[in-house]
């Protein structure tokens, strides 16, 4: 009976791949979910007034990690000049730094998506 379960329980963690991780900032929410040595992310953020809103998503490569960083990720727009490093730091958040990614916000939204998230 006991190896049953076991063996059932071995089962369900190979059915079911890594759960997405969510992270959050004042306004701003992250989806990170590592596959492969890539990761799926999504964005949602919008400023502190609700005037603009940001949404960005997609799958990111992995780099090399920086100093006090667990892993690193990249991700950039084939049609813009868009570029996300995503890091995960091994002090349990993850950083997120856009560049040339306004296209995705509005106008007063730009930079809404950059900074420090705490896991949920």
């Amino acid at each position: 009976m006991m190896k049953r379960i076991v063996t059932a329980l071995v089962l369900t963690a190979l059915a079911f791949p890594t759960i997405a991780a969510q992270y959050a900032k004042p306004g701003a929410v992250l989806t990170l979910k590592p596959v492969n040595g890539n990761a799926e992310f999504s964005i949602n953020a919008s400023t502190k007034d609700g005037s603009g809103i940001c949404n960005m998503e997609g799958t990111a490569q992995q780099i090399a990690a920086g100093e006090n960083q667990k892993r690193r990720w990249i991700w950039n727009d084939s049609s813009s000049q868009c570029v996300a490093v995503l890091s995960e730091m091994n002090n349990g958040k993850t950083s997120v730094m856009t560049r040339g990614c306004g296209g995705y916000c509005g106008a007063s939204a730009a930079g809404a998506m950059d900074g420090q998230y705490s896991k949920k």
